[in-house]
């Protein structure tokens, strides 16, 4: 089974983006990500609708437990509450390829839209599950990566929308982004620029090319010593091949290099924090 789910047209938002904008430009030597996000704006309009009423209930749990209302009571009164609250829908979809695999991109050709057939990598999907709910609190998101230079990779520049189909039969569509893919590589101060090598490295560290990202890493730190976002993702790629000591070794200087590089702030960065705390734990085992 493919679809899961309702009947009726779901009220879900999809949100596309290029290389994290809606008007992007790209080099011939750049990748580029699309991503998308999909809300069950449904579910969050009933959940924020039910919060008052969540209130109630836990103050009446409150008084049955204190002995305040006899038990009757309570349960009239949550009848009564609980037939005032919206339903929260959960929308369910995804099948034994993967829920993402669900999600294509169209662009235009004359008069209607067509599936492109780029080679398109799956680089993020969270839920990383076969299957996504989509309630209200949990989005999906996921990334698809187009490699530079890849022989089949297109020149130009198009619109892009995300089409899903979340309910059989009945597809969601997201915004339209536009890109730029040009036949040029990035000039030399861009290419040389902390921000690029950390986006270069993000790629190929999600691309599973670990020896790459290493590479942007080291150039980053040359760049700049003190660079918080290439320790932490040095210690992410030793992480996931499975070098714990270097792991926590590179954890440990993306602590301190956070606070060379921002020394007014004080609130510590909790995420690098929890994997320091995480790896020292599991070393020990």
């Amino acid at each position: 089974m493919s679809i899961l789910g309702s009947d009726e047209t779901p009220q879900i938002r999809m949100v596309c983006r290029a290389n994290e904008q809606i008007d992007t430009t790209v080099y011939e030597d750049e990748p580029l990500i699309l991503s998308v996000s999909l809300v069950n704006d449904a579910a969050i309009h009933a959940s924020s609708f039910n919060a008052p009423y969540r209130d109630e209930l836990l103050e009446l749990e409150r008084k049955l437990n204190a002995k305040q209302i006899a038990k009757e009571e309570y349960e009239r009164m949550v009848k009564e509450i609980e037939g005032k609250m919206l339903k929260v829908k959960v929308i369910r979809f995804g099948g034994p390829q993967g829920w993402s695999n669900f999600i294509k991109f169209q662009i235009p050709s004359r008069d209607a839209w067509r599936e492109v057939k780029w080679p398109l990598w799956l680089l993020v999907q969270n839920p990383p599950s076969q299957v996504a709910d989509l309630d209200a609190s949990t989005p999906c998101y996921v990334e698809f990566g187009l490699d530079p230079k890849d022989e089949k990779r297109p020149k130009g520049e198009f619109q892009v929308k995300a089409v899903a189909e979340i309910v059989k039969g009945k597809s969601t569509e997201s915004n339209i982004v536009t890109v730029n893919l040009l036949e040029q590589e990035m000039p030399e101060p861009k290419r040389g620029k902390e921000e690029t090598l950390l986006a270069l490295g993000s790629y190929a560290y999600k691309r599973g090319l670990y020896e790459n990202a290493v590479e942007y890493v080291q150039r980053t730190l040359q760049v700049n010593p003190s660079s918080t976002a290439a320790l932490n993702m040095l210690g992410d790629i030793e992480e996931r091949r499975g070098n714990f000591s270097a792991a926590l070794s590179a954890y440990e200087k993306a602590l301190e290099a956070f606070y060379v590089e921002f020394p007014k702030i004080r609130e510590p960065p909790r995420p690098i924090e929890a994997k320091i705390i995480r790896l020292r734990a599991l070393m020990k085992r």
